[in-house]
């Protein structure tokens, strides 16, 4: 009897740890934070909402290399960007919380042909009404982060440079409908785009211009100006103040003479300029037919002389006019080194 008695102990006890293991690896989890998804005769069973033990060993959980593939592409605090998955394939536990979706920063162009660089993100949560539709998917993140791109970059293209910051709300309010749309369709028959199963939160983004270097092409003008950085300048000087705008170009013009002056000296000859052509001067240049430059003095304005009393005659002495700078040096002949042209010979009388 006593060996009776041990042997059905040891089977009760057998059988008790039996049951032990098999309620702990059957036990999951689930609940608003995550879920299992589980399959009966192959096909989709049901998804898990509360903690439960699944003791119909004919119900399986997807894990392991059955789990499905369920990742996106974020960022961390350091705002440096890496892919997340939201199962883990261990235990096939689906991730329920809210995650953002951030992918990576895209070029779009707006209507007046500039370049803005998009930094786009969508807080999201897995839908567990429609759980089935994202774990049969097969690159869940490649298509969401696709959609994301696409729907942004077909709203910042209606817009121009200049309107983008002040339409921002605008934009991200149509991107958050359109997706939300898409999930949801009013009419089910003709569905903007498939669903991803998953609820839409929020869609918002930020930009910037690219930094792009100034064209040093010669083709480009004195100022090595291209046309979107003209573009730039326009922009700038839309709402300046007019005095500055004319400081500015006046500026701009000393510049490009400048620059004018430097190119033309690089050529290796003799070059000379006046003051009037260098914009320094306001006395008038003619040309002469034979392509020398002739300066005319400044006439002085005529001054109203009031009659001074009589005075005792004195001798007068004379005195040297003021001798123009510029006619100076065209009176000064050849540059040293070179032979000036011998005179004519005098004619007989």
């Amino acid at each position: 009897m006593l060996e009776i008695a041990a042997i059905v102990g040891a089977v009760l006890v057998g059988l008790l740890l039996i049951f032990l293991v098999y309620r702990a690896a059957r036990t999951y989890d689930a609940g608003a934070h995550a879920t299992f998804i589980t399959t009966k005769g192959g096909n989709f069973y049901g998804a898990l909402r509360a903690p439960m033990t699944i003791w119909d060993p004919s119900i399986r959980v997807l894990r392991e290399k059955h789990a499905p593939d369920l990742k996106i592409m974020t960022t961390d605090a350091t705002g440096a960007f890496y892919e997340k998955s939201l199962v883990n394939r261990r235990n096939g536990e689906i991730s329920l919380r809210v995650h953002t979706c951030a992918p990576r920063p895209f070029h779009s162009t707006t209507t007046d042909k500039r370049m803005l660089l998009i930094k786009p993100k969508v807080a999201f949560a897995l839908d567990i009404e429609r759980i089935q539709i994202p774990t049969q998917m097969e690159s869940f993140g490649t298509t969401m982060a696709a959609r994301i791109e696409n729907l942004f970059d077909n709203a910042v293209s209606e817009f121009e440079d200049q309107d983008v910051f002040k339409n921002q709300r605008e934009i991200e309010q149509r991107v958050l409908k359109e997706l939300r749309d898409m999930e949801f369709p009013a009419d089910e028959a003709n569905p903007s785009g498939m669903p991803l199963g998953i609820i839409v939160y929020e869609a918002m983004f930020s930009f910037e211009r690219p930094q792009k270097p100034i064209n040093r092409d010669l083709a480009n003008g004195p100022m090595a100006y291209d046309n979107e950085h003209l573009d730039d300048l326009v922009d700038m000087l839309e709402k300046a103040d007019p005095k500055t705008v004319e400081v500015l170009m006046r500026m701009l013009e000393l510049q490009t003479r400048q620059n004018i002056v430097q190119m033309l000296c690089k050529s290796g000859g003799l070059v000379a300029f006046t003051a009037q052509e260098l914009g320094l001067s306001e006395r008038t240049v003619e040309r002469a037919h034979w392509g020398a430059n002739i300066m005319k003095p400044v006439e002085a304005p005529p001054v109203a002389v009031v009659a001074a009393p009589a005075a005792a005659p004195v001798a007068e002495t004379p005195v040297a006019k003021p001798v123009d700078p510029a006619t100076a040096y065209y009176a000064l002949g050849a540059p040293k080194g070179q032979k000036a042209e011998p005179a004519p010979p005098a004619k007989d009388a």
